[in-house]
């Protein structure tokens, strides 16, 4: 039976009136995956990134446009026992992440998944998974960022949410995120604040991000500031939905650059990543719950 839950959210308030449905679960074998990182050594399609002229502590040269990550021979990507045979370790010693190469998916449907351990307590916007186009062009910018959300600007309450999915379209004043709801599709706040917080230091989790193209999801209350109307996506943590809501148009295109831990403003993520994979298409919630027994 699918899960039933809300579909989109207000900031600053809980708008949605409509119960959806997860992806099409009628398939359940997992298709092969377009793109797979197993970081169990060294790639030329992993290549250590940094923005150039960040501070000691990682205060970002250009905060208002941002700085474009690039890659740097100063640093040596680590490589060290993971979840399955190795995975990949970002220290943040020098305020850097890793970029993934290769990568084309269109500006359709599409999936991602992947392992990861944070060293310490993810922080506000800290990015864990962050993707986009246009990055730096304050007008233009397009991008999706799997981050942590926490203040009261962004509905929490002041309680913390981790994974959140955030994005942006620039050109259309687009600022859509969300974060985790319950089983009953209740926005997350105090009370569920210990199920809403997955990436803890110390342990390994699995994370899946859907993007369908072919459902749209509301985001905001019409007529509201901020209301859009925008592909759906959904969130899994280890097999299990986690949250759903609406993304940016625009945030997926044949340009789009791919990082883990790090973006172009926050500071960089510390932690482990393993077995990385990406889908031109929306994997269903049963391969979802699929792929996660597969991988662990």
């Amino acid at each position: 039976m699918m899960k039933r839950v809300l579909c989109g959210a207000m900031a600053a308030a809980l708008v949605a009136s409509t119960l959806v449905v997860a992806p099409d679960a009628s398939a359940a074998s997992v298709p092969k995956a377009k793109y797979t990182f197993n970081m169990n050594k060294k790639s030329s399609k992993v290549v250590a990134v940094q923005r150039p002229g960040d501070t000691a502590n990682f205060t970002c040269k250009n905060p208002d446009t941002g700085v474009l990550p690039k890659a740097t021979k100063k640093i040596k990507l680590k490589y060290v026992k993971g979840k399955h045979g190795k995975a990949l370790y970002l220290d943040r010693s020098k305020s850097y992440g890793a970029e993934l190469k290769g990568i084309k998916l269109g500006s359709k449907s599409w999936t991602m998944s992947f392992w990861v351990k944070a060293s310490s307590s993810v922080g506000q916007f800290m990015p864990v998974f962050y993707t986009g186009n246009n990055i730096v062009n304050v007008k233009k910018t397009n991008w999706l960022s799997i981050t942590r959300s926490g203040d009261d600007w962004l509905g929490g309450g002041g309680s913390v949410s981790t994974p959140t999915v955030w994005s942006r379209n620039a050109a259309k004043d687009q600022f859509p995120w969300y974060a985790y709801q319950n089983e009953e599709g209740v926005w997350q706040g105090s009370n569920d604040a210990a199920d809403a917080v997955a990436i803890k230091p110390g342990k390994w989790v699995y994370i899946t991000l859907v993007i369908d193209s072919k459902d749209t999801c509301p985001y905001g209350e019409e007529g509201g500031d901020g209301y859009m109307k925008g592909y759906h996506a959904w969130t899994y943590v280890n097999g299990k939905l986690f949250g759903n809501g609406t993304v940016a148009d625009g945030i997926m295109s044949n340009k789009n650059k791919f990082y883990l831990g790090i973006n172009a403003w926050d500071c960089p993520f510390k932690g482990y990543f393993d077995d990385v994979q990406f889908w031109k298409k929306a994997l269903t919630d049963k391969q979802v719950a699929k792929l996660y027994k597969k991988m662990k």
